[in-house]
């Protein structure tokens, strides 16, 4: 299983990252019975942290406080129960005896402990040596993050690297981004580590958006486009609390569930991108107020075949009721659904859904609704049928 990356163009300020594990829009990883993995709720998931600096100018200490506060941006969602506690620092194992992983050699000890369930560590790659020999480039990862170990229902470990040059009060040989930046990103990672995937709203900030555009852009969006993203959208609270529910989450949201469908209304679309948006009060809040999923996001992306493929992917179902389905935890209110492609810019590590992007075929109808949604209440049947897609069956094939 990969890691997610944190990649980005600093010029332009659009860092995307790579989610190599993606399975669906909402939650990153779908067992064969349709559930998500997701940590074991009784205790706190325990990580450790480098006894190292983050950079030349954050030393472990001022690292230590913002790793801390990065998990309790997740922690402190009010209808969510995950948690987190630090363990200490690194365990020392194999080739990693002093604390600090400066090293590829110590780097992979580490994350052999990692891969079989050890521990969980947060890894601070001071002069991205750990990045460079990952293959990639030290200008465009701030970050990475995932679980390297899952038994048959759960993670049991997870870890994070976080690429100190972006730190390190100096424009050579990376241009620094601010904290709240390099925070933000981090946070958005601790995501991947606790079991999300991304998230397309508002994808129109990708060009510049305004204030309320901004508040409803997701932590897990893509690509991190203003350090805002720091603070948990509504769809962000969604998520986490749908996959670990505390005794709030039902008291305050519902479920809108339906299937995205071709004209033809018999075949399912997999990968649209579909969106709730509140409609109770006017103004721009369907903007502000929004969670997302892709159709079909429960469903195995890759069959295989006995051609190139043999194994396909061992992650999701098969069961043809999930193709096209979308299910969104809402907040309690009236929404509107709506449905879109995936952004061209969304594949292999940034993608939603799957690794490979599928464009919407046809057309998006006008959003539907408003649909009415109570606090512990599934409404169903809200299906979309996209407009003018091709025939499912050419001249050549019958019905």
């Amino acid at each position: 299983m990969g890691a997610p990356t944190y990649r980005g163009a600093i010029a332009a300020f659009a860092l995307s990252l790579a989610a190599a594990i993606a399975q669906a829009g909402g939650p990153n990883l779908i067992r064969t019975t349709g559930l998500p993995f997701v940590w074991a709720n009784a205790g706190a998931v325990s990580y450790r942290t480098d006894n190292g600096p983050l950079s030349a100018s954050v030393n472990e200490a001022a690292a230590r406080a913002r790793v801390d506060g990065m998990f309790g941006v997740w922690q402190a969602v009010p209808t969510a129960t995950i948690s987190y506690s630090r363990a200490g620092f690194i365990s020392a194992t194999g080739a990693f005896s002093d604390g600090d992983v400066s090293t590829v050699a110590e780097f992979d000890a580490v994350m052999a402990s990692c891969n079989t369930a050890t521990q969980s560590p947060v890894i601070y790659d001071v002069d991205a040596t750990i990045v460079v020999d990952l293959g990639f480039d030290e200008d465009a990862v701030i970050g990475f993050a995932g679980p390297c170990a899952i038994n048959a229902t759960q993670f049991l470990s997870g870890s994070v690297v976080m690429n100190g040059l972006f730190q390190d009060g100096l424009d050579a040989p990376v241009p620094d981004i601010t904290p709240g930046q390099f925070d933000a990103a981090i946070v958005h990672e601790i995501g991947h580590f606790s079991g999300l995937d991304h998230s397309q709203i508002n994808v129109n900030c990708l060009g510049g958006c305004g204030n309320d555009d901004l508040a409803g852009l997701p932590t897990m969006f893509p690509f991190l486009l203003h350090e805002s993203q720091i603070t948990l959208s509504t769809d962000d609270v969604a998520w986490i609390s749908r996959l670990y529910p505390g005794p709030t989450f039902a008291t305050t949201h519902g479920t809108i569930t339906g299937r995205v469908f071709f004209t033809d209304g018999d075949s399912q679309a997999q990968l649209v991108n579909v969106i709730a948006r509140r409609v109770d009060t006017g103004g721009n809040e369907d903007r502000t107020t929004a969670v997302s999923v892709a159709s079909g996001y429960k469903f195995r992306s890759s069959h295989g075949n006995p051609i190139n493929n043999p194994t396909g992917d061992s992650f999701g179902t098969e069961t043809p009721g999930d193709i096209g389905l979308f299910e969104i935890p809402v907040p309690a209110g009236n929404y509107t659904i709506e449905v879109e492609s995936i952004n061209a810019a969304f594949t292999e590590g940034s993608s939603i859904g799957a690794p490979v992007r599928i464009a919407m075929p046809g057309t998006a109808p006008a959003p539907s609704g408003p649909i009415a949604v109570a606090a512990g209440a599934t409404v169903s049947g809200n299906d979309v049928t996209l407009i003018g897609t091709p025939p499912r069956f050419d001249q050549f094939e019958g019905p």
